[in-house]
């Protein structure tokens, strides 16, 4: 309750010296500072920004930029540049108490070293020195500072000045080719900046845990934010999201990306209920979620899988069952309520979200589909495929009819009164007519006809008499 109050009353002051155009920005700014800095924020003067970049922040102060400030929200080294060392500093809040690690990007050498010196001349860094004025209270020094601690990539022997430095709870030896030795400066353990993490949350302990850069994630290219019903970070190879309800997942690559198109948080899958992990049969990776999954394989694409669908296509096998892979997303049928999904193998449908979902296999989903799904003749499907009585072939029942397969007679539907007499006068498949060779189709405008392997059925539409035709 303290905090809140005080945050209401930073974020007032802020209001009536600002713009209402970033007002909610610097809100949030102040809520981190809160964080990160509790009482002292409001009882001793200064900024949020100030309070979120620690001590040392200006270009005056003498250190470098952290290199998200500078490198797109990247908490890595820029392109062209190298860890060249390392500090750290102990007992530090923002990772949970443990050591917090900094490392220093130098910018490679773009021409050689002379007079056996280890720095090249200012004209050869590949950098220009420079103060990191980003729109952040992070204004520190870029390539100023030539020095060197020389723990990390010691094969690189001529190196410019510190280009900017990375932050990270994990000991660089773990992630980057680096030593253990050791250098410790505790008074650095304030330092941070807005593209940074600015609590120490579930999400930042799980990163930690995974590895940190080292992870599958690699790097952060964000700070950790809200989403709808949780937490989430941007990193290079992907997203991590934070739940009380779900606990902490991360989505890489393509299905991080196919998450966010769907609406993420706010979508139809809801948020992740485990990691990425390999798909079963070790083509591809797949994410599970509240309400879904995404799965992506090379061939077919990365699509995800919603309910009404998703229950009845867990019940198949998923990957491994009849279906197969999903090969475009869970969309919405022409009338907007029903649903369905195309697969490898097939397809499944399902009349409203709260119906349950059948499914058909090629060629029997391919001829629905054809005969305009549930807004034609058919309506929609009512059975999953089913063994002809005669054990030729298969069947989906539908609405109003069927789609019946068999190798001899091929796929067709059958449909309305001339289904109702093949049905009940002459028992389907096993009976006197066989198979349909046709759909039903148009005689004229009074007439449909189906033909059969060993006849015809013909409806007089005016009368709605059935006549047998050998």
């Amino acid at each position: 309750m303290l905090t809140t109050t005080l945050v209401d009353k930073a974020a007032g002051w802020l209001e009536r010296r600002t713009s209402r155009r970033t007002f909610l920005q610097r809100v949030a700014v102040v809520g981190s500072a809160m964080t990160v800095s509790g009482l002292d924020y409001v009882l001793r003067p200064g900024t949020a920004y100030a309070s979120v970049c620690g001590s040392g922040s200006t270009c005056a102060s003498g250190w470098t930029a952290l290199c998200c400030t500078i490198n797109h929200g990247r908490n890595q080294c820029p392109p062209g540049s190298f860890a060249g060392g390392w500090w750290k500093a102990d007992g530090a809040g923002l990772c949970g108490g443990s050591a917090r690690y900094y490392i220093d990007c130098h910018p490679r050498c773009q021409c050689g070293c002379g007079g056996g010196t280890h720095f090249c001349a200012q004209h050869c860094w590949g950098c220009t020195p420079h103060c990191a004025r980003e729109g952040t209270c992070d204004e520190r020094r870029v390539c100023h500072n030539v020095f060197r601690y020389g723990q990390c990539n010691q094969q690189i022997s001529c190196s410019g000045p510190v280009w900017c430095r990375v932050i990270s709870c994990t000991p660089p030896w773990k992630w980057d080719n680096c030593s253990a030795s050791s250098a410790t400066d505790d008074f650095t353990r304030s330092h941070n900046a807005p593209c940074l993490a600015t609590s120490w949350t579930p999400l930042q302990a799980r990163y930690r845990a995974m590895g940190s850069q080292g992870s599958v994630l690699g790097a952060s290219a964000s700070t950790e934010y809200d989403a709808s019903r949780g937490r989430v970070q941007r990193f290079v190879h992907g997203r991590m999201y934070h739940s009380s309800a779900t606990g902490t997942h991360f989505l890489l690559g393509a299905l991080a990306t196919h998450y966010v198109h769907t609406g993420g948080t706010s979508g139809p899958l809801g948020l992740p209920t485990g990691d990425t992990n390999n798909n079963t049969d070790g083509k591809g990776r797949h994410n599970f979620f509240q309400r879904g999954a995404i799965y992506d394989r090379s061939g077919v694409g990365t699509h995800a899988v919603h309910e009404p669908i998703y229950t009845a296509w867990s019940k198949t096998g998923r990957i491994s069952g009849p279906l197969g892979y999903p090969t475009l997303d869970t969309t919405r049928e022409d009338d907007g309520i029903g649903w369905r999904q195309r697969f490898e193998h097939g397809g499944m449908a399902s009349a409203q979200t709260s119906a349950p979902a059948f499914y058909a296999l090629d060629p029997s989903w391919g001829a629905w589909r054809r005969l305009r799904g549930p807004a034609g003749p058919l309506g929609h499907l009512t059975s999953d495929p089913q063994t002809n009585a005669d054990e030729l072939g298969t069947h989906n029942d539908c609405e109003h009819g069927t789609v019946t397969t068999s190798p001899a007679a091929g796929t067709h539907g059958v449909w309305g009164p001339i289904f109702t007499s093949w049905s009940g006068d002459y028992d389907r498949e096993p009976g006197r007519l066989g198979h349909p060779t046709t759909d039903v189709y148009v005689v004229d405008d009074t007439h449909d006809r189906c033909d059969f392997e060993r006849g015809s059925l013909v409806l007089d539409k005016s009368t709605g008499d059935i006549t047998l035709v050998q």
